[in-house]
């Protein structure tokens, strides 16, 4: 089967130079809110309640709306990608047919206000308009033969690091188990890594190699027919089809965490590392995919927070399931325009006792007494398939910020930490670029920070992007050195400008022979590699003292500064480097 390209739908609707540059004016010269209000009441009119009837329809919307992506190709690949998780939500088939006609229809209500100039740039930007819509209803037609085309058994399905199904192709097996239901049920077992304590002790390459262990390991002993998933960060699923009764799912619990508990205490004997796991069955605790994984995550939490090994969806928990929809809901609809706010913590060069630099950091207070914690945040906006929206979110809010913190006299570079999806992204570099230009930032003022465990899937991929990063004038940083895998295959093969000493070495390094040796080493390798070298976790001055003598570059923690808001930032910099 093949299916229209988004190069191919732009050439066949004979979209040109002309075209871009009328589309490109449009998007200059109309305030957004003016537009996405005309496109609301457009749409509303052809479905209503349409804009706010599921995470997947509200995140294409977003994609639909971004006018200076219109002349891009990338920005029809991105549209498909959203329409496709629409359709695993079960999304109405015509809604790309009633979107695209409230697009072409708010345009021309917006064109219609007094203040548009009109005549042959009106007719300019419609047809415009008219041929992107044209490209774009081929684009989501190959779109929706694709995911309705048969799914395949392995290749990118599969992730690189474990082998196991990835998140994406477990929603796909639990529908597809969940629509050929018969008279037996369907149980999902939810399974997570508790590190405790042990978090504190363990380097990321140890945690990562222990989580493919353990995934190998329980891959094993499974029944026939069961299915294994790798969903997230040490986390797993379990699809049990032809369910008979709940006896199932316990036992297929009690194996996998009596398997799992044995491997630890032989790869980590003095470690408190354990195995918890939540259940549920369908129909009875959920009917379709996303209902009964809310059940079983309900009660994988009530284990966590009991410190059980293994809890059974009930009704009483509702209230944590509600609470973990809420959250949910709140994300998604707020990915586009969201309550987060970005803070910040400052970097100091040691050569001048300057702040010369500060990094990026996400933050969400949800109400006067409850701040989300950030990687709860990324974990649900990565299952719910949002990560590269909030991601897009950020750069385009810290580009806008750099912009406004140079207005204020304050030249300072900011680094943003992208995850794992971000740099397998080809879309990526692209973006940046464009909103560095929008906002008329230097490309060196914005350094991409990325892990050695974001790297792991695919390195190759992850090197073309930061190459392309780093030849705009981006500098890229590799964050947490040390902590993760073939740290020194990674300074020979990707093209980082920069390296963070993680805190964990930081930390004691005044009052450990071992921790001062790695640090030495490290700053070491950064000067025959002719990068530049950022200590984490700096606490006191003995620390800095120890640093500065070294010869490190920059130093951030809280001996000089916890985040901050901007506004406080502009504050606290201009007192610093008075």
């Amino acid at each position: 089967m093949t299916t229209t390209s988004s190069t191919e739908a732009l050439a066949a609707v004979g979209l040109g130079d002309a075209d871009r540059a009328a589309l490109r004016a449009f998007a200059l010269a109309v305030p957004a809110l003016t537009f996405e209000s005309a496109f609301a009441a457009a749409l509303d009119a052809r479905m209503p309640g349409a804009a706010a009837s599921s995470f997947a329809e509200a995140a294409f919307f977003n994609v639909l709306l971004e006018r200076l992506q219109w002349t891009e190709a990338t920005w029809l690949d991105t549209l498909a990608d959203a329409w496709a998780d629409c359709l695993r939500a079960d999304a109405a088939a015509m809604l790309p047919t009633r979107a695209l006609s409230a697009l072409t229809e708010a345009a021309r209500a917006t064109l219609r206000d007094d203040e548009w100039p009109g005549g042959r740039a009106e007719w300019d930007i419609l047809s415009a308009i008219e041929k992107l819509v044209q490209a774009a209803a081929a684009r989501l037609s190959g779109a929706t033969l694709e995911e309705r085309a048969p799914r395949p058994e392995s290749g990118e399905d599969s992730g690189a690091a474990t082998g196991l199904p990835t998140r994406q192709h477990f929603v796909a097996l639990l529908e597809q188990a969940l629509a050929g239901t018969g008279e037996e049920g369907v149980g999902l077992l939810l399974l997570r890594l508790d590190w405790g304590p042990s978090d504190q002790h363990l380097l990321t390459a140890q945690r990562e190699w222990l989580g493919q262990m353990l995934g190998s390991g329980m891959r094993g002993i499974l029944r026939p027919g069961d299915v294994l998933s790798a969903i997230g960060d040490h986390e797993w699923a379990l699809l049990m089809p032809a369910l008979r009764n709940d006896a199932q799912i316990l036992l297929a619990a009690r194996r996998l965490i009596d398997a799992c508990q044995r491997m630890i205490d032989s790869a980590f004997p003095p470690l408190r590392v354990r195995l918890h796991a939540g259940s549920a069955r369908a129909p009875e605790d959920g009917s379709d995919a996303q209902d009964l994984e809310h059940a079983a995550r309900a009660a994988l939490h009530s284990a966590l927070r009991n410190n059980l090994e293994f809890a059974m969806f009930r009704p009483e928990m509702a209230p944590a399931l509600e609470y973990e929809r809420a959250l949910e809901r709140d994300i998604a609809r707020s990915v586009d325009r969201p309550p987060f706010e970005i803070w910040f913590q400052p970097q100091i060069s040691l050569a001048t006792g300057r702040c010369v630099s500060a990094e990026a950091l996400l933050r969400w207070r949800r109400s006067k007494d409850e701040w989300v914690p950030p990687p709860q945040i990324v974990d649900i906006a990565s299952r719910l398939g949002l990560m590269p929206a909030l991601s897009r979110w950020l750069i385009a809010q810290v580009v806008r910020i750099i912009s406004e913190l140079t207005a204020s006299g304050i030249d300072i570079r900011v680094a943003l930490n992208l995850v794992a999806v971000d740099l397998h992204d080809e879309d990526l570099p692209p973006l940046v670029f464009q909103t560095l230009a929008a906002w008329r930032v230097p490309a060196q003022k914005l350094c991409i920070e990325v892990t050695e465990g974001a790297l792991i899937d695919d390195r190759d991929r992850a090197a073309r992007i930061i190459e392309q990063l780093r030849g705009h004038g981006c500098s890229v940083a590799l964050d947490d050195f040390g902590t993760g895998f073939s740290s020194l295959g990674y300074l020979r093969d990707l093209p980082v400008s920069e390296l963070k000493i993680d805190r964990l070495f930081i930390r004691d390094m005044v009052d450990s022979e071992r921790d001062r040796a790695i640090v030495t080493a490290v700053l070491a390798l950064a000067r025959g590699f002719g990068m530049s070298v950022i200590a984490e976790g700096v606490e006191d001055s003995r620390t800095v003292d120890e640093l500065r003598r070294m010869g490190c570059d920059y130093v951030q923690g809280f001996h000089f500064a916890r985040a901050m808001p901007q506004h406080e930032l502009v504050d606290w910099i201009r007192a610093r480097n008075a």
